[in-house]
């Protein structure tokens, strides 16, 4: 056995031996089951096979499924039980226990013991829906989110209608919230007809949802957007539809007219299709962002056949950024050195924190605006405070 270790992880044991004995290489099987598989880190164990240890003071986030086939009561029940109930974010709100005991007496053993050392039986928080429960609850949820906005690729109407964007925000964060747990279930798989909707149309009302709330501060309330891979976007065969994906296909399918890059009709169709299905996944700006390229640039033969298309797109890109940056300088008086070093240098580990934000007001030429806000530098710094955490952040992103 110590040489089969030895083989895996490199590290020899011997029976008997007061620094690599028995105790050692517990402790280092301990430590290899703790860490979280092999998924995270070759070296590490996926299953641990045991009769009577690691039931008590065993604590890992990363286990998720316990097997049982033999019988447990009471205390000892709980504190086996517990070795998978270890949160791990979003991703894991709880642990599966598979028991190949008599699902009859098995079951009245557990609620004996949850009445004993818990809340007690179903009420208890110890014990989850069945699947098939759980997957009814995203049903009913979904079903309401779909009430409220039957086409989720017309979210642009919510935009309208505060009460209406309130009412769908709110739906979808219940039924999303369900579908996040029973992702949980190892059951899971997303079928059609059980789930009363197909996993693209939903990704849609995740991109509905993206779209109505992108300006929108959300540090208070977050919303737990699918942990699983349902599919970000659209897929293309084996290609995930994004921006990358919709850039490197004009490069592949362009050829080279009189010194221009050019795409035929069918393939400038495909190419709007794909902006728009970018769009209706949630990336409504960098959608609406390639669809002005298309139209300025590519459609008019604008491109050069010297330069890689990602890299025209790129340098695009950067000026439009410019000319936003130098736009919203002139608006608010800024030095546009400054803010372009701002929003450069913004991040979204920090969204509250505007970079240079001193500096930007500090420096603020008050009488070179055309336009005035406000009477005085005074207030109208006061008001530069309130709007540049919602300016930085929508450029930043929408030329991410």
């Amino acid at each position: 056995m110590f040489k089969d270790y030895a083989a895996f992880t490199g590290i020899e044991y011997a029976y008997g031996d007061k620094r690599r004995g028995e105790d050692a290489y517990y402790e280092d099987v301990v430590e290899r089951a703790t860490r979280g598989g092999s998924g995270r880190n070759p070296k590490n164990i996926d299953l641990v096979i045991v009769a009577d240890q690691l039931l008590t003071g065993y604590d890992s986030k990363f286990i998720n499924t316990l097997y049982v086939d033999r019988s447990l009561a009471l205390q000892g029940l709980i504190q086996a039980y517990s070795r998978t109930n270890r949160i791990y974010g979003k991703e894991k709100e709880f642990g599966t226990i598979i028991n190949f005991q008599y699902p009859r007496i098995t079951g009245e053993t557990v609620n004996e013991a949850l009445i004993l050392y818990g809340s007690g039986g179903k009420s208890s928080k110890a014990i989850v829906e069945p699947y098939p429960v759980a997957v009814d609850e995203f049903v009913k949820s979904s079903q309401e989110v779909i009430q409220i906005l039957q086409d989720p690729t017309a979210w642009q109407t919510l935009e309208k209608d505060e009460a209406a964007k309130e009412t769908f925000v709110k739906a979808f964060k219940k039924a999303n919230a369900q579908l996040n747990t029973i992702q949980q279930y190892y059951e899971f798989a997303w079928v059609d007809e059980a789930f009363g909707i197909t996993e693209h149309e939903w990704m849609r009302y995740v991109g509905a949802y993206r779209n109505v709330t992108r300006d929108d501060n959300q540090d208070d309330d977050p919303v737990d957007l699918p942990v699983l891979p349902l599919g970000e976007a659209k897929l293309a065969g084996t290609q995930t539809i994004d921006a990358y994906y919709i850039i490197q296909l004009i490069g592949d399918k362009a050829t080279s007219t009189n010194g221009k890059q050019i795409v035929d009709a069918e393939t400038l169709r495909i190419v709007y299709q794909h902006i728009e299905e970018l769009s209706n996944m949630g990336d409504f700006e960098q959608a609406e962002l390639l669809k002005q390229f298309v139209e300025d640039e590519l459609e008019p033969g604008n491109i050069s056949s010297n330069v890689n298309f990602d890299e025209a797109y790129e340098e695009w890109k950067r000026s439009k950024l410019k000319d936003e940056i130098y736009k919203v300088s002139r608006e608010w008086g800024l030095n546009e050195m400054i803010f372009e070093k701002s929003v450069e240098t913004y991040s979204t580990a920090n969204p509250k924190e505007i970079p240079y934000i001193d500096e930007l007001t500090s420096n603020v030429d008050y009488d070179s605006i055309d336009n005035p806000k406000t009477s005085n530098l005074l207030e109208h710094n006061m008001e530069l405070m309130k709007v540049l955490p919602e300016i930085v952040p929508k450029i930043k992103r929408k030329y991410k």
